[in-house]
């Protein structure tokens, strides 16, 4: 049975199978599990061609080379990878695979999290020595520090969001163009429509309360920012014009012009 934190999960999808390996799971071990759990299911897993999501994960040519090794030891053929890492995307279509943007497997997924909890120690290691100023010029001011809401990744997509589609990122998204009836955002972050709204946009959707929804036309079937849920009435939705924009104040999600 699979727990809440086990490294691996296993699942069908209405695009076949899906294999999640948690993000703050160490690798190696994260493999071991996986040999594990495709030899106690040879009989139905043998010969099957499945997806791996590896989330925010940055996996290493030799990590990269292990999954595949582990998968190919049972006859299982990885058919493509959905990954938020554009290095990790760029080493799967490297080998010949299909690489897209996701984040859909694991609901424990903790990326932006757990990145924050590493960043302090990665600039440490990293930090080059300052030199130390020449006694006849004047101290150089400080460049003005970001805040951590300006550091946050953010997906740009130029194009119309369509029936059918969706877009799952631990980040802000932004698309330039329309999100039609039956397309999907979920952001852990801000969701931008530089067009007309008319599917599903969830911002925030980690549980973020102070994200929002904006957009040039809001006529969506369905708004969350966090937990938050509002469902325009139809009456609503053609008697808004203009920009919008959906936010959370004192528990209760609001839409107001911008």
């Amino acid at each position: 049975m699979q727990g809440a934190l086990d490294p691996i999960v296993i699942k069908g999808t209405r695009f076949g199978l899906l294999i999640s390996i948690r993000e703050d799971a160490d690798f190696a071990l994260a493999m071991h599990s996986l040999s594990e759990r495709l030899a106690q299911e040879a009989g139905f897993l043998g010969g099957a061609s499945v997806s791996v999501d590896l989330g925010w994960r940055e996996t290493s040519p030799e990590q990269f080379g292990s999954l595949e090794a582990t998968l190919a030891a049972t006859g299982v053929k990885m058919q493509g990878v959905l990954s938020t890492s554009l290095a990790t995307r760029t080493l799967a279509e490297s080998h010949g695979y299909k690489a897209i943007i996701g984040r859909l497997g694991l609901a424990e997924h903790q990326g932006r999290a757990i990145r924050r909890q590493a960043q302090p120690a990665q600039l440490e290691e990293t930090a080059a020595p300052e030199p130390e100023p020449e006694a006849a010029l004047p101290e150089p001011e400080a460049p003005p520090t970001l805040a951590p809401r300006d550091e946050e990744p953010t997906l740009l997509l130029r194009k119309t969001l369509r029936s059918g589609q969706k877009v799952i990122f631990a980040g802000n998204v932004v698309v330039m163009g329309d999100v039609n009836p039956g397309a999907e955002i979920e952001a852990e972050g801000d969701v931008v429509v530089l067009g007309t709204l008319r599917g599903l946009a969830h911002a925030g959707c980690s549980g973020k309360s102070d994200a929002s929804v904006m957009a040039l036309v809001m006529q969506p079937t369905q708004l969350r920012v966090g937990e938050e849920l509002w469902v325009p009435e139809t009456s609503a939705k053609k008697s808004r014009t203009g920009p919008m924009k959906a936010w959370v104040r004192q528990g209760k999600l609001f839409t107001e012009a911008m």
